[in-house]
């Protein structure tokens, strides 16, 4: 079964069920420098915040948080992990679109993500987006590396995760099986 993203909204109990999971995932890609339960608990909970997740069966294997910015109608992305064992199979972008559609519904109009230089995640923010995304901030030290700043601007429709050939768009019409069916119509090559 193919992961599948959900919103989340949090609560003081929610955070007890998925709160330990989530903080395994932060320890399991930061070590020493995984932000703290405190940290983690205010992210999830705070009203303010967008918490999306994807799931493969019952077993949480990512999620992505976006928080209130200092500035009003801009939000910041404060945290995309999914699991080391689930990585390489496009879980983070449907994750980040998702996060981006709820803040556009809630008014914010602008994204930072401080993103990961390393892992090429800047590079794929500022390729993904472009003309959408400012670099706000060059590439910088940080606790957790060097990271580059950069802006996004949401729009209404943010792109959906992308479909591959064998799967059927939505508006691909369908004979019912109980049309007879049509043969196509041929042509002859010429004959001389």
């Amino acid at each position: 079964m193919a992961p599948s993203v959900e919103a989340i909204v949090f609560d003081a109990a929610r955070w007890r069920d998925l709160g330990p999971r989530m903080l395994e995932l932060e320890r399991q890609e930061w070590g020493s420098r995984a932000f703290s339960p405190r940290e983690m608990r205010w992210q999830a909970t705070n009203r303010e915040a967008v918490v999306m997740t994807t799931w493969d069966g019952s077993t949480l294997v990512g999620f992505a948080v976006a928080g209130p910015a200092w500035t009003k109608g801009r939000a910041s992305l404060l945290n995309v992990l999914i699991d080391p064992a689930y990585r390489g199979r496009g879980l983070g972008w449907p994750l980040i679109v998702s996060v981006e559609r709820e803040l556009f519904a809630r008014g914010i109009r602008e994204l930072d993500i401080d993103a990961r230089v390393e892992n090429g995640f800047a590079d794929n923010v500022e390729r993904r987006y472009g003309a959408r995304a400012t670099v706000i901030e060059r590439d910088h030290p940080s606790p957790y590396g060097p990271q580059r700043t950069i802006r996004v601007t949401l729009v209404k429709a943010a792109r959906s995760p992308r479909r591959t050939r064998a799967t059927p768009s939505p508006r691909t019409l369908r004979r019912s099986s109980a049309e007879p069916a049509r043969r196509a119509a041929r042509t002859r090559p010429p004959t001389q």
